[in-house]
């Protein structure tokens, strides 16, 4: 095991760098995550909207009954489907900026190199991630609550 004596400023200032690299990476990694994620559900919301205002009278009810629903279900599936990734590179991400901290408690060399207000940049990660976290657990309640809004239209006219 390493101590603190063991640290030259190479290594402290190589660490760091790889420190960084990888952060960069995951944060790539989580916003090619969310983009495609949402990018979805634009979709999805987009088909969910049309199929609600379809008209057609020979086959528009059922239309309108049955294709938001599988949307519905199906956006439903992609959240939980998307949250683990996208948890999993939060994690990855706080994992990162921890080991980022150890570095900079040992304090030679990357004077340079730190954020100037380190509590304020801290608390914009946090909420940064908290809402990365949370997106697909909104985005499925809200999906599930557009299949109970389309269940009640379609029984309410009946």
């Amino acid at each position: 095991m390493t101590t603190e004596s063991n640290w030259t400023d190479e290594r402290i200032l190589a660490s760091f760098k790889v420190c960084r690299d990888e952060l960069h990476n995951e944060y790539n990694i989580l916003s090619g995550r969310l983009n495609s994620y949402i990018t979805s559900q634009a979709f999805l919301v987009s088909g969910y909207a049309i199929s609600m205002g379809n008209m057609n009278v020979v086959w528009g009810h059922q239309f309108r009954q049955y294709f938001p629903l599988l949307l519905s279900v199906t956006a439903i599936v992609l959240s939980l489907r998307a949250h683990p990734g996208i948890k999993g590179s939060c994690s990855a991400i706080a994992r990162w900026h921890i080991r980022e901290a150890d570095l900079f408690q040992l304090g030679r060399g990357l004077e340079d190199f730190g954020p100037i207000n380190r509590e304020g940049l801290r608390a914009i990660n946090d909420k940064n991630l908290l809402f990365a976290q949370t997106s697909s657990w909104i985005f499925g309640v809200a999906w599930f609550l557009m299949a109970m809004l389309t269940i009640y239209l379609h029984t309410a006219k009946n």
